[in-house]
C-alpha cells in the first residue's frame, strides 16, 4: 500500500502539476466555450439552455481528458519505458493501471467542477446537492466508453500519431454528437450519425438525470453496446500486442 501511495504521489505530480495541457485544454477550454455560447454567441436562448449546455461542456471536458490526456499519458509511459520500469519494480502493472485510473477520474472531477462552478457563479445555474452528485459521479460513469477509446488510441504508435488521432476523433465526436450546438440544427443524415456516437447518449442521459426525467432506453442500449464493443476490441488489441512482445 505504501508503494501504491508513493506511486500515486509521483503520478499526481507528473499528470497534474507538470502537465499544463490538462489545465489549458481539459479544464479551461470547455469552461471558455460554455461562457462564449451562453454569454456571447446566444443571447436569446430558450429556458434551461444554460443547464443543458453546462452538461454538454462537462461531457466535452471528459471527452478531452479521455481521448487526449489519457491516450498521451499511456503512450508516453510506454514509449519512455516507464511501464518496463514498473514491471521491474516491486509495484505490479495492475497497481500501475489502478493508479492511472484513480488519477484519471480525479482529473475528470476537476474538469467537471470547473465548468459547473462557472455555471453556478457566472450564469447563476442552480445546482442542488443531488445535482452535484450526478455531475461528479454519474456523468463520468456514463462517459466510460471515452476512456476505452483513449486507451485504444494509445496503442497507435508514436506520440505525434496519438495526438493527431486523438484530436481528430475528439472534434469529430464533439461536433457530430451535438456537444457544441443542438443536433437538430444539422442535416438529417448527420443527425443519424450523431445519435449513434457515444457522446450523444452520454450527454442526453446525463441531462435526463439532472432534470429528473426518465432515462431513454435506446440511448442506454447504445451506450452499453459501445462499452461492450470497445472492451472486446481492447481485449483483442492487448492480446495481439502480447503475442508480438
Amino acid at each position: 500500500m505504501n508503494n501504491f501511495a508513493y506511486q500515486l504521489k509521483i503520478n499526481l505530480k507528473r499528470f497534474l502539476l507538470r502537465n499544463p495541457f490538462f489545465f489549458i485544454f481539459t479544464v479551461s477550454l470547455p469552461a471558455i466555450f460554455y461562457l462564449i455560447y451562453t454569454k456571447v454567441a446566444i443571447t436569446d436562448a430558450p429556458a434551461g439552455w444554460n443547464k443543458r449546455f453546462l452538461v454538454s461542456m462537462i461531457v466535452y471536458g471528459i471527452l478531452i481528458n479521455s481521448l487526449s490526456t489519457l491516450s498521451r499519458i499511456l503512450s508516453s509511459d510506454d514509449k519512455k519505458g516507464f511501464k518496463l520500469f514498473v514491471k521491474l519494480s516491486p509495484t505490479s502493472l495492475s497497481s500501475y493501471y489502478a493508479n492511472i485510473f484513480l488519477i484519471f477520474e480525479f482529473m475528470n472531477l476537476i474538469a467537471v467542477s470547473a465548468v459547473a462552478l462557472v455555471g453556478v457563479f457566472i450564469n447563476k445555474v442552480n445546482l442542488s446537492f443531488e445535482n452535484w452528485l450526478i455531475l461528479l459521479v454519474a456523468v463520468p460513469i456514463l462517459c466510460l466508453p471515452f476512456a476505452l477509446i483513449g486507451v485504444l488510441i494509445s496503442f497507435v504508435g508514436d506520440e505525434n500519431a496519438v495526438g493527431a488521432l486523438a484530436n481528430l476523433l475528439m472534434f469529430t465526436i464533439a461536433i457530430l454528437s451535438g456537444l457544441w450546438w443542438p443536433l437538430n440544427m444539422m442535416p438529417d443524415y448527420l443527425q443519424k450519425i450523431g445519435k449513434i456516437m457515444p457522446a450523444y447518449p452520454a450527454s442526453q442521459l446525463s441531462l435526463d438525470l439532472l432534470l429528473k426525467q426518465n432515462m431513454n432506453g435506446n440511448q442506454l442500449q447504445t451506450l452499453f453496446i459501445w462499452l461492450i464493443v470497445l472492451i472486446l476490441i481492447l481485449g483483442l488489441v492487448v492480446k495481439n500486442k502480447g503475442r508480438k512482445a
